[in-house]
């Protein structure tokens, strides 16, 4: 396997290039990245949730790099602008497999992404190989583009069978609405190719038209008096691929007297992107492998290996220094709209006394915060129903105050101001959103730091806050502001933060069951199921567009799975859906036939009553990527199973304890007369794991496994020897 590499370049390396000093930063920055894609794990309304975190731009470069939404290159390509297709050479007709990876259902032949800063024009280009009939999904195109920022043309599209026959394709291109938030609109022009089987090779190219030009300053930057400097990120090359790629170019010819830099991470040793005598980047690239997914994996963002190029203005110097100016610059943008204000001075006076204790203030504070009506939890509307309401945007904190809305960070801005005005020192802190990607200080893209959050010393000790994220309580931040960097947005004391991981016990599922089980081994019952921290959390934003039915399916679904197939569920009650600072419970009946099996005069059934469907993600010995939870947790479980007339137990399972500097389990039973007595207790520590540790965390789990699959074994009563286990 070849080494894989990272590095970085810029105008160093290029011939003739001109430097500029720094600019005003422009309203709004341009980007694009080189794949097409379908939608990301969580589903559109997970994605819609998380943009109500982050303002409007910055919720277009999450979809964007997320996968959900992946903007074509600005480019134009010899081979795809021309009327006449390339030739399709003997040898990929006949091809009848992947020699890369045999059984694979295509195969990408060639790819070929060319941009053009200049032109502000792109065009993509794909032959895919289609191996196997399951590979017959990739006939069917999505090409998804944000409409306010871009325009797809020229699609074109053919099929070629395997004796050379070549069909253009000429069917109807459909618009299809991905993901609609208050003020953005993602599209994907949509289609399929017809007569395609097994052995077919498909061929589809478009262009893209920029709607924007990029900022005058680099173009002519000799017209500018620079004061300070900024990185405007461009094209974003995605190398990896679902499809092994046997080849693929990209290029990108860049503003002329602009100052080029970029960045690659995961490209093979001796593979990187190299000016050309034209003032172009290129890079060539051969048998790429198709990029594996595996359970509990990290971010794909921050697997594949990509190219990412921005434009310098000014000298940005070191990365400690870049982002220090960046939350310097930002503490002075929010200076009018953080500034002093006579209606947040009474307001925290109103809700504090001189009395209340630190913590009792800022809890007061954060409940008056989170009353503000937030509209971007609010269902998307129309042009009619936006100008029927007429809602006027907030210019200050205390604006919030006075029309009681606020949209994106807007909340979590006026707990600031309040918790200034109570005589805390606070600030917003911009940080990685870890549902997408990991903070990488060298590369000075802010678009990186796509979420806020608040910081708040209390005496010498740091607290975080999000009051801005519906339902979090006051001593929690959701997982994916968590264990994750960002930049401290504060004249004072501006710079990069680290905010800590959460413990394991902010993340608990507490399951607690009485069942009877009866001598054809059918075992129904009542659970009690108490979701605590981030898990009661996770569950109120995942459900929080949902109705009382939607709810209701979601909870049965979720504890359904965690049983035997075959099992049924029904729901008697959930309460604290919509209560931010308390667990939320859950009430079911559950009815598992065949739960324990018959064997002569025995009955034979399983310790793990939670655990009869779950997915075990360690029994491969290779590991490919870390292992990556996305926070600490617990799993707590009592249960106590009441056995049928006329059977005692014969023998119960052995104690299990297994202790890891990164895990613990514990799994013990005894019997109470009739009944037998259940309890376990798993906890992960840990967050990340490099593939180093994948056979200590294969090894724990499976012994989790062997934990929970252990078996009672259940005799008549006239037989039996009953044992006992502490």
């Amino acid at each position: 396997m070849s080494e894989l590499s990272c590095g970085h370049t810029d105008l160093a390396n290029r011939p003739g290039g001109v430097s500029v000093l720094n600019a005003r930063p422009p309203n709004a920055f341009k980007h694009s990245a080189s794949d097409h894609a379908s939608p990301t794990k969580g589903g559109v309304r997970g994605l819609i949730r998380r943009l109500r975190q982050i303002r409007w731009m910055a919720a277009a470069w999450a979809l964007l790099a997320s996968g959900l939404i992946v903007v074509p290159a600005r480019a134009r390509g010899p081979q795809s602008t021309s009327d006449e297709w390339p030739p399709v050479p003997p040898e990929e007709l006949a091809l009848k497999d992947d020699p890369a990876n045999p059984g694979a259902s295509a195969i990408l032949l060639y790819r070929e992404i060319s941009t053009d800063d200049v032109k502000a024009v792109g065009t993509n280009y794909y032959r895919v190989k289609i191996l196997t009939e399951s590979g017959k999904k990739y006939a069917d195109i999505e090409i998804p583009y944000l409409n306010k920022a871009i325009e797809i043309r020229n699609i074109r599209a053919r099929t070629v069978q395997p004796d050379g026959r070549a069909a253009d394709f000429n069917g109807e291109v459909f618009d299809k609405l991905v993901v609609k938030t208050r003020r953005l609109k993602f599209q994907a022009k949509t289609f399929t190719l017809p007569d395609v089987r097994a052995g077919s090779i498909i061929e589809y190219s478009y262009t893209v038209h920029w709607r924007e030009k990029m900022p005058d300053v680099l173009e002519h930057p000799e017209q500018y008096l620079i004061t300070f400097s900024t990185i405007i990120p461009t094209v974003q090359w995605v190398i990896s691929h679902e499809l092994f790629t046997r080849r693929a170019r990209f290029s990108l010819r860049p503003l002329p007297k602009a100052h080029l830099t970029f960045d690659w991470r995961g490209l093979p040793q001796g593979t990187e992107p190299r000016w050309q005598p034209d003032g172009t980047v290129r890079l060539e690239i051969a048998n790429v492998p198709a990029f594996e997914e595996e359970d509990l994996m990290p971010p794909e963002q921050t697997l594949k290996s990509r190219v990412d190029f921005y434009y310098t203005i000014g000298y940005p110097g070191s990365p400690s220094s870049f982002w220090r100016e960046r939350a310097t610059r930002g503490a002075e943008g929010l200076k009018k709209f953080l500034g002093e204000s006579k209606t947040i001075d009474r307001e925290a006076a109103q809700r504090v006394s001189d009395n209340d204790a630190p913590e009792t203030k800022l809890r007061k504070l954060y409940d008056r915060a989170q009353q503000i009506r937030y509209l971007s939890y609010e269902p998307a509307k129309t042009q009619q129903e936006e100008k029927r309401q007429n809602l006027r945007d907030n210019k200050s904190v205390a604006d919030i105050l006075k029309h009681g809305y606020a949209s994106a960070n807007e909340i979590n801005l006026l707990f600031v101001a309040l918790a200034r005005a109570a005589g805390f020192e606070a600030a917003p802190v911009m940080v990685a959103d870890r549902h997408r990607n990991f903070f990488t200080s060298n590369l000075l893209d802010e678009r990186q730091l796509d979420a806020m959050v608040v910081w708040v010393r209390v005496g010498t000790k740091d607290y975080y806050f999000d009051p801005a994220s519906r339902y979090c309580p006051f001593n929690l931040l959701p997982w994916f502001e968590t264990a994750t960097t960002g930049i401290r947005v504060d004249k004072n004391s501006p710079g990069l933060v680290e905010i800590p991981a959460p413990q394991s016990d902010q993340a608990m599922i507490e399951r607690k069951g009485s069942f009877e089980l009866d001598n054809d081994g059918n075992l129904q019952g009542n659970v009690h199921v108490r979701f605590t921290g981030q898990e009661a959390l996770d569950r109120r934003l995942e459900n929080s567009e949902s109705d009382e039915a939607g709810r209701r399916k979601e909870m049965e679904d979720e504890v359904k799975g965690w049983l035997p197939t075959g099992s049924t569920v029904e729901l008697k009650g959930v309460s604290n859906w919509k209560e931010s600072g308390e667990s939320l419970d859950a009430d079911l009946t559950l009815k598992i036939p065949r739960f324990a099996t018959p064997t002569g005069r025995r009955l034979l059934l399983s310790s793990g009553a939670f655990q009869g469907n779950e997915r075990h993600a360690f029994q491969s010995a290779k590991r490919v990527h870390p292992v990556y939870f996305r926070y600490p947790y617990q799993e707590v479980d009592e249960i106590s199973l009441r056995l049928p007339p006329g059977r005692k137990v014969a023998s119960l399972p052995n104690p299990r304890v297994q202790n890891s500097s990164f895990a613990s389990y514990e799994a013990t039973s005894r019997t109470q007369g009739d009944t037998v007595e259940l309890k376990r207790k798993l906890v992960i520590n840990g967050i990340l794991f490099p593939v180093d540790y994948y056979p200590a965390l294969r090894l724990f789990f499976n012994t989790v496994r062997a934990g929970d699959e252990q078996q009672i074994v259940l005799e008549n009563a006239t037989t039996a020897q009953v044992p006992q286990h502490n």
